[in-house]
């Protein structure tokens, strides 16, 4: 037991502490960075720190299933999300379909759905998650002039920052 416990605070020595530590931005960086997609980018902004994996590693095309592929990776956040005592909030963007309702509808049932696998297959706290869909108004570039309909096509795991919420 000891090994375990000792593992556990060479591996997440921001939950090592007795006290609740919110760990900052730089720190959930480090934890998280060996364990998702090359191409994840990371994002310091004052509400925490955004994890931003492209939508596509998650799902095919339009639809709101989550690949199996993606299943572990998920997983692995789940794990990390439980060792923290941070909120998350699960931000789909899709891109520009020039459909409204129907770019929105795919988002919300996206990010739900990763919160719902994050609950009840990765065992964490539904008061810890919160989701929500974009649709394609907040792109990366502007998809009109740059003709970059993928360029807002991500999954944004915005881990909130303690000091932030005051």
């Amino acid at each position: 037991m000891r090994r375990i416990l000792l593992i556990i605070i060479l591996l997440f020595p921001c939950c090592a502490s007795a006290e609740t530590e919110y760990p900052d931005a730089d720190r959930l960086e480090k934890i998280f960075k060996p364990v998702l997609p090359v191409q994840t980018v990371y994002h310091e902004v004052p509400r925490g720190l955004i994890i931003s994996i492209n939508e596509d590693y998650f799902f095919k095309g339009s639809s709101a299933k989550i690949k199996c592929s993606s299943l572990k990776t998920l997983d692995t956040i789940a794990k990390f999300l439980n060792k923290i005592p941070n909120d998350c909030v699960i931000e789909d963007h899709t891109q520009n379909n020039n459909s409204a309702n129907s770019d929105w509808e795919l988002s919300v049932m996206r990010s739900s759905n990763i919160l719902d696998y994050l609950v009840q297959c990765g065992g964490v706290p539904s008061m810890k998650l919160f989701h929500l869909g974009y649709g394609d108004v907040m792109p990366l570039r502007d998809n009109v002039r740059t003709g970059g309909k993928v360029s807002g096509k991500r999954i944004d795991f915005v881990i909130i920052d303690y000091e932030a919420k005051r």
